[in-house]
């Protein structure tokens, strides 16, 4: 049977939202929830345990919101909490889906030498995830931690030639290199076209676009779809709505509303109690 109810995704900020955005265009009739940890952005700088800790609260909350999937729109908490949100998600009959191997899935499948390199944060690049992915499928990966892309991209700088500069910097080292590379943040698409500069002739892969495809395509096979039409998208945030609205709205191409502020209940729910 269809099911009306909405799709929860979630980041530690706003970056996710453009996982949100391809979403709403692969799955228009979908309603959507969108949940940012923004009182305790970045996860990047967290141990393991605290990204896992913190991923299961911001999941619980939006389980008690009656979601039927769970989008863990952010690489780090996908690095470090995916596999236990997973295990708790099927027991609860809810799928949850990451970012990582969807942007493995189609780097592969694109690549012509094998040789693929993953741009991200530093958290990413030391979780080792998109690596670990990448080697196992027989690919030679490159991983470059690019940390300055996240704030050109929140401070609307993501197409002046600051970003040029920094994009050569980074990504000198590669040319000539890798002949696909995975955008491994979800901040990096609005720099697409800094980095496509800088790797001319080179195979970007947006994680974001793959993962909404991946969704699409687990949902319809379970039989989870949603008739349509979507209501509004909803979104949540635990802390600076003006700056959520403000930035919010380079990655979602319009305006995040209506915005709720929520506070995180620590512990209590069925994804905590498996962290805890």
């Amino acid at each position: 049977m269809p099911d009306d109810r909405a799709i929860g995704v979630f980041d530690s900020g706003i970056g996710g939202l453009t996982v949100l955005a391809a979403l709403a265009r692969q799955l228009p009739e979908e309603p959507l929830i969108y949940l940012g940890d923004t009182a305790r952005v970045p996860y990047g700088t967290r141990s393991p345990r605290t990204v896992l800790r913190y991923a299961c609260q911001v999941a619980d909350a939006l389980v008690a919101r009656d979601v039927k999937a769970l989008v863990v729109a952010c690489n780090t908490a996908t690095t470090h909490a995916l596999d236990a949100l997973q295990q708790t998600g099927r027991e609860l009959g809810i799928p949850v889906f990451g970012v990582i191997a969807p942007g493995v899935h189609e780097a592969l499948a694109r690549t012509r030498t094998g040789r693929v390199a993953v741009l991200g944060t530093d958290g990413t690049v030391r979780g080792g995830r998109y690596q670990a992915l990448l080697a196992q499928a027989g690919a030679q990966p490159t991983a470059v931690a690019c940390p300055l892309f996240v704030s050109l991209a929140e401070e609307g700088w993501h197409d002046t030639d600051v970003a040029e500069l920094v994009a050569q910097r980074y990504l000198g080292d590669l040319s000539g290199g890798p002949d696909t590379v995975i955008l491994g943040c979800t901040h990096y698409p609005l720099l697409r076209p800094a980095i496509a500069r800088a790797l001319p002739g080179v195979t970007l892969v947006d994680s974001a676009t793959a993962t909404a495809r991946v969704v699409s395509q687990a949902l319809a096979a379970q039989g989870l779809l949603a008739t349509g039409p979507a209501t509004a998208t909803r979104f949540l945030v635990t802390d600076n709505l003006a700056r959520f609205h403000r930035v919010g709205t380079r990655f979602l191409g319009a305006v995040p509303e209506p915005v709720e502020l929520i506070d995180l209940v620590l512990g209590d729910g069925p994804f905590s109690e498996r962290a805890a």
